[in-house]
């Protein structure tokens, strides 16, 4: 009898023991899809979504992709290859539909379920629940600066697709190979991150095979890998334009980026402290191991980490290939240490429990908070677009070849086509020649070559910001006559040419100056 009650009693504390295990479990899933809705929150507009929805507008309403340029003059019936179609055409689907709100949605779902499909290869390793949440909170924060509202979305959502298929393939023998090419046929058509997923397969076949023959495993399951490798390689010319698209990328793999998220990581400042940490720590964990390490996942987080010092917008990929890994690594060094029996009094449990509920809560009110003072829409911020300058152009119908900054091309595209043609837009080498972007970005605080782009580009109006520099440099050409400016830009028309009736009437104080502030909400 008394056994009994004893066995009723241990039954009962094994019962409540997993009843809370499961409770913190679920808490510490909580915290980490709550971290992804507060960082992934981006409601500014970013500079080229507007162009994204005027591409994807035209794609949809004319049922053709443009081969050629027809919204610049400097490279008007040029080649354009606009990987990225797929993304827009749906992006505007989405917008014509569901307005910006819609955008931000459709945002929001496809990082959650990035971090979901990640999520799993944790779930299906010996990774803590307390580690996880912590790992996973950090990478989600070093993946948010690249969840603006663009087709580089798309990259994220398949890059984590890509690796849990390879994941249950290698680790589970779950041979879910076949939607690779599928998945890729969807990828080479919305964003020129595919180039990830190309590469990654024959990393895998490679590293993977070495890791066999090193340790006499069975290598039958390789054969199976390299079919659909192969297959999934080839499906990259289903895309409008075919193998050509592919050399292209590859020669501007290259191509010197004058834009800061092209920029390299800074080693040896305070930057990207967050990036720097976590990347010291996986190389720490390299060294740790409860079993054999997987050579493949190794080899693909080494190459994302040299990609995301090399270039600020792949930090997010090195983020989605380590989570995974570092959850496991210090799941086992945290165990080694006896860590976990430092919190496994119910004392200690309740106080971590009530700080991370405090932490979810947090998060949650500002994300909300900050959607709803911003109408659930998208932020046009009018300190970085000249959004009063568009409206005073398109009230006084000024018409003519403009000439922007790389960052406002798109937004002047949106508002202005087809009575203005832009000089250089976020397409970059995608269509425009290399002498064209290096003329824009060298006329930067250079009077020699301020002076050569507007002699050497058919110039009508120019649109400029509202810097000191900028006013200097165009009052020096005699040519240019001062119309308009704001705290954020200036507009200049030209004295000769196609703007002499609209110099007429500034001379007889025709023009409108709106008195209208124009609505933050995007568009």
């Amino acid at each position: 009898m008394i056994s009994a009650i004893s066995k009723l009693i241990e039954l009962k504390i094994k019962f409540q023991n997993n009843l809370i295990k499961s409770m913190f479990c679920f808490i510490g899933i909580f915290l980490v899809y709550s971290s992804a809705l507060y960082f992934f929150s981006f409601i500014t507009a970013d500079p080229d979504l507007w162009g994204h929805l005027m591409f994807g507008k035209e794609i949809w309403t004319s049922k053709a992709i443009p081969h050629i340029d027809m919204y610049s003059y400097t490279a008007n019936g040029l080649e354009w290859i606009n990987h990225e179609w797929l993304s827009e055409m749906l992006m505007w689907l989405v917008f014509n539909a569901f307005g910006s709100p819609g955008l931000l949605i459709v945002k929001m779902i496809i990082g959650l379920i990035s971090v979901s499909a990640i999520s799993m290869i944790s779930y299906n390793r010996k990774s803590h629940f307390l580690i996880y949440s912590i790992v996973f909170v950090i990478s989600v924060f070093i993946m948010s600066p690249g969840f603006m509202t663009r087709p580089q979305l798309m990259t994220f959502l398949f890059t984590s697709f890509f690796f849990l298929v390879i994941h249950y393939y290698l680790e589970r023998r779950v041979n879910l190979l076949w939607t690779l090419p599928l998945i890729m046929i969807l990828w080479v058509n919305s964003h020129g991150g595919f180039m990830i997923g190309a590469g990654i397969l024959p990393i895998v076949v490679v590293l993977d095979y070495t890791d066999c023959f090193l340790h006499k495993k069975d290598r039958g399951h390789i054969h199976s890998l390299i079919l659909w490798m192969i297959i999934t390689e080839v499906s990259l010319i289903i895309n409008p334009y075919g193998i050509h698209m592919l050399t292209f990328l590859y020669k501007t793999l290259t191509f010197p980026r004058s834009i800061s998220e092209w920029d390299p990581v800074a080693l040896f400042d305070f930057s990207y402290i967050s990036l720097k940490i976590f990347s010291l720590v996986v190389i720490f964990s390299f060294f740790f191991s409860r079993d054999k390490n997987r050579y493949w996942e190794i080899g693909i987080i080494m190459i994302s980490m040299l990609f995301a010092f090399l270039h600020q917008r792949h930090t997010p990929i090195l983020a989605i290939f380590a989570a995974p890994f570092l959850s496991e690594k210090i799941s086992f060094i945290a165990q080694k240490i006896s860590i976990f029996d430092r919190i496994a009094s119910l004392h200690s449990q309740m106080i971590l429990t009530a700080v991370v509920v405090l932490i979810i809560g947090y998060q949650l009110f500002n994300t909300l908070d900050k959607h709803i003072k911003a109408g659930f829409n998208v932020i046009v911020d009018p300190t970085l677009y000249p959004v009063s300058a568009i409206q005073f152009l398109m009230v006084n119908n000024l018409k003519g070849n403009l000439l922007v900054p790389f960052e406002w091309g798109e937004y002047a595209i949106w508002k202005l086509y087809p009575d203005n043609k832009v000089s250089i837009d976020g397409r970059f080498d995608t269509v425009y020649p290399k002498e064209v972007i290096d003329d824009h970005f060298n006329a930067i605080n250079n009077e020699k070559a301020w002076n050569d782009l507007l002699d050497k580009y058919p110039t009508d109006i120019i649109l400029a910001r509202r810097t000191p520099y900028s006013v200097k440099m165009i009052k020096a050409q005699g040519d240019w006559v001062y119309i308009y400016s704001d705290k954020t830009s200036i507009i200049f028309l030209n004295n000769y040419g196609s703007q002499k009736e609209n110099i007429k009437k500034i001379k007889n104080k025709e023009l409108t100056y709106p008195e209208k502030t124009p609505s933050i909400y995007f568009p």
